[in-house]
């Protein structure tokens, strides 16, 4: 496998990209998942993505959305990039339990582990709707709210204390 630089990594995560292949308008079922999934590419045209969102039909909580990159010089893609909702205990990885995001790290990809094995606890989003916001904003998708409708507007949250 190609050994990448955590730099180069940044630069796949947050170059501009464009929509190829459209999500299908509804999500479909798989498996216990909703699912959908989106190509895209580089505005220079030069490389190629894969989104994929999976959302567990009776834990909704228990989401993936992530961003491969399709490599062009070796077969196969790695995962760059993953927002996960919590999805249970586990001793190994107590980050399972939080909202947290996977990011692709050189050191991972080196010695031949998951790419984006690396894992950290956020409070960027506390749901689905809300991490599909923030990943669309990170990896710098064009037109996102073309075809995610409304995914960039916020609920305003108005408590009785604040108006006082």
């Amino acid at each position: 496998m190609k050994q990448y630089t955590d730099s180069e990594i940044a630069d796949l995560i947050a170059c501009a990209k464009r929509v190829v292949d459209p999500p299908r308008r509804a999500l479909r079922t798989d498996r216990g998942f909703l699912r959908n999934d989106m190509a895209l590419q580089s505005e220079d045209e030069k490389r190629k993505f894969h989104v994929f969102i999976r959302i567990n039909e009776k834990f909704p909580e228990n989401f993936s959305i992530g961003l491969e990159y399709i490599q062009s010089d070796e077969p196969g893609s790695i995962v760059l990039l993953r927002y996960n909702g919590p999805h249970g205990e586990h001793i190994l990885y107590p980050h399972h339990v939080h909202y947290h995001i996977h990011e692709a790290k050189a050191d991972a990809i080196a010695v031949g582990m998951k790419p984006e094995r690396h894992a950290e606890i956020t409070k960027e989003y506390t749901s689905c709707q809300e991490a599909l916001s923030a990943f669309l904003r990170r990896i710098n998708m064009d037109e996102a709210d073309k075809h995610f409708p409304g995914v960039f507007q916020g609920l305003l949250n108005f408590s009785i204390e604040e108006s006082r």
